[in-house]
């Protein structure tokens, strides 16, 4: 495989179909599967491959309202896009002060062409935390429906906001509460992860509160938290509440799980990626943040390249080797060389059993599905 291969699209996108997703305002999604929101991880690049695997939506990562508002340079390169690709376009804000978002939610609506504007009332980063935003606005609820209200009477986009249950577990789940006043504010859907800010990702997310949610006001409610393969999304949709999922995490290094979710729902079975398949998409994403970047990809590579060396032999002297190099060529012969003697060993491995039977969804999926980790058994 030659390391200089064009980055473009794989031929084994899912082919297009009729929308089965939610309508979010004027904006219907083509499945329930949507990636989630990741500061400084879900830049153009990765939500490309995520979208072109099956993703209905991939959200941006955050950006600063007040420095969009004031057309930042910086922050406008994070709104970076192919709106022949990325359609639906949902730009997540992050901000306290009403003006300012609406500003910004104009800039991003008018100016990059947003289809969404998404509104972060859930980051629980200390320092997010420690500024007043994110999940902190949930400790003012007053404040939460006045910056609603002012994006929603500055947009003709829908808008949209990203929860927790609220700040302190011990308070109990305010957010049952502020959510109606959030949909009579404007908020045209509400996306919940289901762990309160204080928690941060420790522990499990509460799916139960996203039901009761769903349940509390009339748009569509997307879930979020701990969704690591295609049995779970698909579980999770099973149990009713939420009309939709959100994947984070557990789609670094694993576009294609936004493929393995729509296999699953279409056919009741999942085909784990290749080695090979693992190989390409990792120097496609490779390649596509060297076009975006030019020769510094190799820097943001260091944390790219680690996502795909998971389970590898030798993964930590691999990724400790990755990290020291400061040419992009190098790093991936140095992930292909791993790769490919990963593959010379499974060769050697006896067949793996079909897929499981598609009545287990919800369940983990035994040897020979995808298991808890998202990998082939």
């Amino acid at each position: 495989m030659s390391l200089t291969e064009a980055a473009t699209p794989p031929a084994n996108c899912p082919p297009e179909a009729p929308p089965t997703g939610p309508a979010i305002g004027t904006v219907r999604l083509r499945n329930p599967f949507v990636l989630a929101p990741m500061a400084g991880l879900t830049d153009f690049p990765f939500r490309r491959l995520c979208l072109e695997a099956g993703a209905a939506m991939a959200v941006t990562e955050m950006v600063s309202a007040v420095s969009l508002a004031h057309h930042g340079r910086k922050t406008l390169g994070l709104l970076s896009t192919d709106r022949g690709l990325e359609n639906p376009f949902c730009v997540q804000l992050f901000g306290k002060d009403p003006q300012a978002l609406a500003l910004a939610t104009r800039v991003a609506v008018l100016e990059a062409g947003a289809d969404i504007v998404d509104l972060n009332l859930a980051c629980p980063a200390r320092k997010v935390v420690r500024s007043g935003h994110g999940g902190a606005l949930l400790r003012d609820p007053d404040l939460c429906c006045r910056l609603v209200e002012a994006m929603a009477k500055a947009s003709p986009a829908p808008v949209t906001v990203k929860l927790r249950p609220g700040f302190l577990k011990d308070d109990g789940p305010s957010v049952l509460d502020l959510a109606p006043r959030l949909e009579a504010a404007g908020a045209a859907a509400m996306t919940l992860h289901g762990r309160f800010v204080s928690e941060g990702f420790g522990g499990q997310a509460d799916w139960s509160l996203v039901g009761e949610l769903a349940r509390q006001v009339s748009v569509p409610v997307i879930g979020s938290g701990d969704v690591l393969d295609a049995w779970q999304a698909l579980g999770r949709l099973a149990e009713g509440g939420p009309v939709a999922v959100m994947i984070g995490r557990a789609a670094r290094g694993r576009p294609f799980v936004f493929r393995e979710c729509l296999e699953l729902q279409a056919t009741g079975r999942v085909s784990g990626p290749t080695l090979e398949e693992r190989l390409r998409t990792a120097i496609r994403h490779a390649r596509l943040i060297e076009e975006e970047i030019g020769p510094k990809a190799c820097f943001r590579l260091r944390t790219v390249l680690m996502w795909y060396t998971r389970e590898l032999p030798g993964a930590a002297a691999l990724r400790a080797a990755i990290c020291r190099e400061e040419d992009i060529d190098a790093q991936l012969d140095l992930l292909r060389g791993a790769m490919e003697e990963a593959m010379e060993a499974e060769a050697g491995l006896p067949p793996e059993p079909p897929p499981v039977d598609g009545s287990l969804l919800g369940r983990a999926a035994p040897k020979g599905g995808v298991d808890s980790k998202g990998q082939v058994g």
